[in-house]
């Protein structure tokens, strides 16, 4: 809805707007008169009035067009028709007339700056926007398709497609308009057993720009306390957090790591924590015993066998497209059509050889002139 330069403008205006009023909160019930409740609801305590505009321009930028009119639509048309913003009347307009300037960053077929092909992939696109923009199910588990024997091999290597999932959530952060945290913790392949929860602390803790201290143990549960310490810190900062482990799902695991895992599943699914926290397990095999399927999204990743031309051609369209922007000769239709036969044909027939196979192909590319 707005490019991130423009929310930016947008939470200037509204952070001015904030500081020069007397009670901050109560402005939003005049620019919201029925919805202020809800984005008050969910507000950090502690706020200034630079947090609570990115916090009320985050939640417009979620509500997208659901409501009429737009929770967008009404923010820009009192900071232009009663703060006299007339600089953001353009703005204005194109929210009013429904246009959004953003590619949807969901269809990339790059990621991270155009620099690593992402091609497939259907079911997660959906469920990855269904995950961010909707409040429904706040959990996302995604499994490997390979057949029983491969998947084993796979899972002691990490699963190529299973963690490459990372770097699409990854992108997501980088080019969503939304005040959107990537939240990842990773345990490396075999060492289930001896990652500690303290090393899981160690590596959620580290990425926070502020968090409090680490909780101490106490006659109560700990793997609970851990939990309730990162829901903490995540609510504090503000936006919509996405916490993803990749490799949780090694058996053995250290239990007091699961019992945490069981008990951040558990709390995401309710109340204020379901609006703002979003979970993403990787290959996790192990049950979740107090969250319903219902609270649950679910991707199996398609055999690596499955990657057709298809696949790859929105790829090679982004790729011409680049050359193309950069002054270099485009290519045609059939000739993409057939340098993604050729990359298929090419690649080996099953397992995570091919899919790398085709990322380093595909990956290439990018250096030929």
């Amino acid at each position: 809805m707005l490019t991130r330069d423009e929310r930016a403008s947008v939470q200037e205006a509204l952070a001015t707007a904030l500081a020069s009023h007397a009670d901050a909160r109560a402005l939003l019930k005049v620019i919201f008169p029925i919805q202020a409740n809800s984005i008050l609801l969910d507000m950090p305590a502690a706020a200034t009035p630079l947090d609570i505009a990115a916090f009320t321009v985050t939640e417009c930028l979620r509500n997208r067009w659901k409501s009429r009119p737009s929770l967008l639509e009404m923010l820009i048309d009192y900071l232009v028709n009663v703060q006299l913003n007339i600089g953001l009347s353009g703005l204005l307009d194109r929210v009013q007339a429904g246009i959004d300037p953003n590619p949807t960053p969901y269809d990339a077929a790059w990621l991270l700056n155009h620099s690593r092909p992402f091609f497939g992939r259907a079911d997660l696109r959906g469920q990855a926007r269904e995950l961010i923009e909707q409040n429904g199910q706040p959990i996302l588990v995604v499994t490997s398709g390979e057949p029983a024997g491969e998947a084993a091999g796979d899972s002691a290597k990490k699963g190529f497609g299973l963690s490459y999932t990372g770097k699409f959530f990854e992108h997501l952060e980088d080019c969503s308009p939304a005040d959107l945290h990537v939240l990842p913790a990773t345990i490396s392949a075999g060492s289930g057993p001896t990652y500690r929860i303290e090393d899981l602390l160690e590596d959620l803790s580290a990425q926070f720009a502020r968090s409090d201290p680490p909780p101490e143990r106490t006659g109560s549960s700990y793997p609970d306390a851990v939990a309730r310490w990162l829901l903490r810190q995540m609510m504090q900062n503000g936006g919509l957090w996405l916490v993803l482990f990749d490799g949780f799902g090694q058996r053995p695991l250290n239990e007091e790591v699961r019992l945490a895992v069981e008990a951040l599943a558990q709390r995401v699914t309710s109340g204020q924590f379901r609006r703002r926290i979003r979970l993403v397990l990787l290959g996790y095999p192990h049950a979740l015993p107090q969250v319903e399927s219902v609270e649950i999204l679910s991707e199996e990743l398609l055999p690596a066998a499955s990657v057709c031309p298809a696949d790859l051609r929105p790829c090679l369209t982004a790729w011409d497209e680049l050359r193309r922007s950069r002054g270099l000769s485009g290519a045609a239709p059939d000739v993409l059509d057939g340098l993604a036969r050729e990359l298929v044909e090419q690649a080996p027939p099953t397992g995570r050889v091919r899919l790398q196979h085709l990322n380093t192909e595909l990956t290439k590319l990018l250096q030929k002139p």
